[in-house]
């Protein structure tokens, strides 16, 4: 398997905003996250689905309120699930071990 990106600027086509107007993201930078946040992506799925858990997970990793994530244009949504996805099917080869 390729080395995956440890981190990511994903730069939106639709800028997203809170509902104040005074903060705006023309782009969301994600990483590698951590197994507390993805026990939280699972926990989230098997309540409420597949979207609301990505979108959860693109929040925590993005540091964007959750209610501005689910503002995001949906090609700018898939960009980012594109990235994830890649850590959360993320199977190590076994020659990759080191041990």
């Amino acid at each position: 398997m390729a080395e995956l990106e440890r981190s990511k600027t994903i730069t939106l086509v639709k800028p997203i905003s809170d509902n104040s107007g005074k903060q705006t993201w023309e782009v969301v930078d994600l990483c590698e996250p951590t197994l507390l946040q993805v026990q939280q992506f699972y926990d989230e799925q098997a309540k409420a689905g597949a979207l609301s858990a990505m979108g959860l997970l693109i929040a925590l990793l993005a540091g964007v309120p959750r209610e501005v994530v689910k503002k995001m244009a949906f090609t700018d949504y898939k960009s980012c699930e594109g990235y994830l996805l890649g850590f959360l099917n993320y199977s190590p080869t076994a020659d990759a071990g080191g041990n």
